[in-house]
């Protein structure tokens, strides 16, 4: 039992499973000693309204949140805390989902083990009358009292656990923790299984094609060979209607796993195979629109809209939108009533964002205002980040390249590492050019904000 690393998980979260689960508290706790000890806690800011319950339930409010750091921003930091640890949890595989759901939208896939006291408890404590944390911990004589205090039931499930483990004579944890049997390959209907093992161990893209060589299903890898095979034996109805119906595998390496997601988005746009199904939904994005008033004041708002291809910025969530409206309303000292951070009636008060000049009052003059928006406006559509991201090549002697301008995606390239560049339209003649969609601005938004020394800026760019 030594050698294993346990790392007590306790969060509040909303939203039900199925569905993406948000974060809103997360407290992590590591043996220290002979006692348990909070290594991380924090609040995280799930850029979007919390529920009316949640406020309730913890005292935490949308403006309290505002100022937390978002998943995105502590995401490295709870992967090296749990890294090579057993993440443990009363309910440990909602926590786990929970914690999958906002690595998701990160484009990371997130797996760690896991051990759950309650399913312990039943097996060690067999007929109880419950196993809730409230009963468990009078049964035990563990101190706890139910205020959805996060330090007071992290305390509670750490004791738990130690006590647990001192029932467990017959080490039923390495049973629950023993790896699960991999499932052997079986030999594809129509494809030599020697063709399969010769594909190459590398990032990129792969297609399954029928008897006539048409596209059924792209897909990308950070290993084409371990993907491909994975699909051959995954015993889902779907796979296997996709693999009988595979007659030949293409694929193409791409250096990096960014490359091989950008790709495949490109591949899925041109070619519409019958079995991809996520990327053919109609994506809602969040726009920053104007719209005049019947007094003539131009407001802005944020509306949500089919995704479509333009040089204007959009945004995935709706959080990301209001935080760029809160930007833009102290940046040119907009009224935070008329661009909808505030819905009091009456003249905006000196507090959460600006004091405006007083349009909403009559003290400024509209057309005045009206140019601020303006402005405000012209810097949304324009002065959006240009920037270069450098990643691994298919070789080490080159590199490959990614453009985004005016936030933009505009393709990627590759280049010999002894290549230098000047200026922007170097850049541009070395370009694979590619559309920019809804699933491109989520991928690069993603990487930008796991790895954000990787972004390059542009300060001068050529048209």
């Amino acid at each position: 039992m030594q050698d294993r690393k346990f790392a007590i998980v306790t969060m509040t979260t909303f939203g039900y499973k199925p569905n993406p689960l948000r974060i809103v508290q997360l407290s992590i706790s590591k043996l220290r000693s002979e006692y348990y000890e909070t290594i991380f806690t924090t609040n995280i800011n799930p850029e979007e309204r919390i529920p009316n319950y949640i406020q309730e339930r913890t005292g935490l409010t949308d403006s309290i949140l505002l100022k937390a750091p978002t998943f995105s921003d502590v995401a490295n930091t709870i992967l090296q805390e749990l890294e090579n640890h057993i993440l443990v949890g009363h309910n440990a595989s909602f926590l786990h989902y929970a914690l999958q759901s906002e690595f998701k939208y990160l484009e990371y896939s997130f797996k760690i083990p896991q051990l759950c006291t309650i399913r312990l408890a039943k097996k060690l404590m067999p007929n109880m009358t419950s196993y809730e944390l409230p009963y468990l911990s009078s049964v035990l004589n563990i101190p706890f009292t139910p205020f959805n205090d996060l330090e007071e039931y992290s305390n509670a499930v750490d004791i738990l656990l130690q006590r647990l483990i001192q029932l467990d004579d017959e080490d039923v944890i390495s049973k629950f923790l023993a790896p699960k049997v991999e499932k052997e390959h079986f030999a594809p209907k129509n494809i030599q299984y020697q063709k399969l093992n010769t594909l190459p161990n590398v990032p990129g893209v792969y297609r399954f094609q029928n008897q006539s060589g048409e596209t059924l299903y792209v897909g990308k890898a950070k290993d084409i060979k371990k993907r491909v095979l994975s699909h051959f034996y995954n015993s889902s109805e779907k796979e296997i209607a996709l693999c009988d119906a595979t007659f030949h595998i293409d694929f193409e390496t791409t250096g990096s796993e960014l490359i091989a997601l950008l790709r495949e988005a490109d591949l899925i746009d041109k070619i519409d195979p019958p079995y991809n199904y996520i990327q053919k939904k109609n994506y809602i994005t969040y726009h920053i629109i104007p719209q005049k008033n019947k007094k003539g004041i131009l407001q802005l708002k944020i509306e949500r809209r089919p995704f479509a291809h333009s040089p204007t910025e959009i945004f995935l969530r709706r959080g990301d939108a209001i935080k760029r409206l809160i930007q833009l309303t102290e940046k040119f000292k907009l009224c935070p009533l008329q661009t909808g951070l505030k819905t009091k009636l009456g003249r905006c008060t000196h507090g959460e964002y600006n004091e405006c000049d007083g349009v909403c009052t009559g003290e400024e003059e509209i057309g005045s205002y009206n140019h601020k928006v303006e402005n405000a406006l012209d810097y949304l559509n324009n002065e959006n980040d240009n920037y270069i991201i450098f990643e691994k090549g298919r070789t080490k002697a080159e590199r490959s390249f990614i453009l985004i301008l005016h936030g933009v995606y505009q393709g990627y390239g590759f280049i010999d590492n002894s290549q230098s560049f000047s200026s922007i339209e170097d850049f541009k003649d070395m370009l694979d050019s590619k559309k920019h969609s809804y699933h491109t601005a989520k991928i690069i938004s993603s990487y930008r904000q796991r790895n954000p020394w990787k972004i390059k800026p542009l300060f001068t760019v050529q048209e």
